[in-house]
């Protein structure tokens, strides 16, 4: 126990930057899809983006479907669904644990909007369970929220082979001096 809180005590000392500069970098080499870690990572990856793709579709047809004439919700709509298919690109050609991240969040915030005007309204709006891809949206954004959750955890932490004695990552990442240990 002790020694976990001199871990924290030593993260807690480090500057924000260089923690951002971390979660945006992936440290050390990328997971090799040879092993069975690198492997469930692009698996998630992979399977995240496609269904951020289909979060963008779901939004994007809904919009065309007369969704556009909700004032408010309706350019959200819009937006959503390009959001989506940025964050899907982002995903698939800068896989960095910060992608990951910003697109669990977007995911959650879509999954919380959607919670929010079926029981009080959004803007205005209340939507109904029997609308068109209202479950299968819940279902899909409470999916993808998790994968990309667990995906961003495995790029973000190394593996025990690469971390330190104390647990720490062995390596720091490029440009930047080693941290005692």
């Amino acid at each position: 126990m002790k020694k976990f809180i001199e871990e924290v005590k030593k993260d807690m000392a480090e500057p924000t930057a260089f923690r951002w500069r971390n979660l945006a970098s992936l440290r050390g080499a990328p997971l090799s899809i040879r092993s069975p870690r690198g492997t469930v990572a692009l698996l998630l990856r992979l399977g995240s983006a496609a269904i951020l793709v289909l979060i963008g579709y779901i939004h994007l047809h809904l919009w065309q479907e007369g969704y556009r004439q909700i004032p408010t919700d309706g350019p959200m709509f819009l937006i959503d669904a390009l959001a989506a298919f940025v964050l899907a690109t982002a995903l698939l050609a800068w896989a960095r644990p910060v992608v990951g991240l910003l697109a669990a969040g977007f995911a959650a915030g879509t999954l919380g909007a959607l919670l929010i005007s079926l029981s009080v309204g959004l803007f205005g709006f209340h939507e109904s369970v029997a609308a068109s891809y209202v479950v299968e949206s819940m279902v899909i954004e409470a999916v993808v929220t998790v994968a990309l959750g667990g995906w961003t955890v495995l790029v973000a932490i190394p593996p025990a082979s690469r971390r330190g004695a104390s647990g720490t990552a062995a390596t720091a990442p490029a440009g930047l001096p080693p941290r005692d240990m």
